[in-house]
């Protein structure tokens, strides 16, 4: 039964969501969920359609579990719009965390059987996260959505 690991994980990422997310600039983050579904969306359409993996699943959309999608990629992605820091130090530093959780996250999927890699591995899904989340900060910072409806606070910035 490992097409149950994708709403398992979509369920975490919901619980960490409800338990983290600033509702009041919801408006403004909710975009980078969206981005980032985009992006994911188009990343494993095209890896699904060169027969890169393979995915076990209840419900699969564009190469992609609905329940990966809709659950940590869109939940997890508002909360890093909303926590994106302004430093660039802590920007690579973020990218590289996000981007191992999602890497960790993967090869659980590989272990109980929900995702079976045919001609790619785990280092260069590790890249392509790095890619992503390096573009995704870029487009966030630009576009300032880390920023807005944010209330300034004191203390050290880096």
């Amino acid at each position: 039964m490992p097409e149950y690991a994708w709403i398992i994980s979509a369920a975490i990422g919901w619980i960490i969501f409800l338990f983290v997310v600033d509702w009041s600039r919801l408006k403004y983050t909710a975009w980078g969920g969206l981005i980032v579904v985009v992006l994911q969306l188009l990343v494993d359409t095209t890896a699904y359609e060169l027969k890169l993996y393979e995915i076990e699943a209840l419900f699969i959309f564009l190469g992609s579990s609905i329940f990966f999608t809709l659950g940590v990629v869109l939940s997890i992605s508002i909360l890093f719009t909303q926590t994106l820091p302004d430093s660039r130090l802590l920007q690579g530093i973020n990218i590289v965390v996000i981007s191992l959780l999602f890497y960790l996250e993967e090869e659980l999927f590989v272990q109980v059987g929900a995702l079976q890699y045919i001609h790619w591995n785990s280092a260069a899904s590790f890249g392509v996260n790095i890619l992503v989340f390096t573009a995704f900060t870029w487009l966030v910072d630009a576009l300032g959505l880390n920023r807005k409806g944010r209330k300034e606070r004191g203390g050290f910035k880096l």
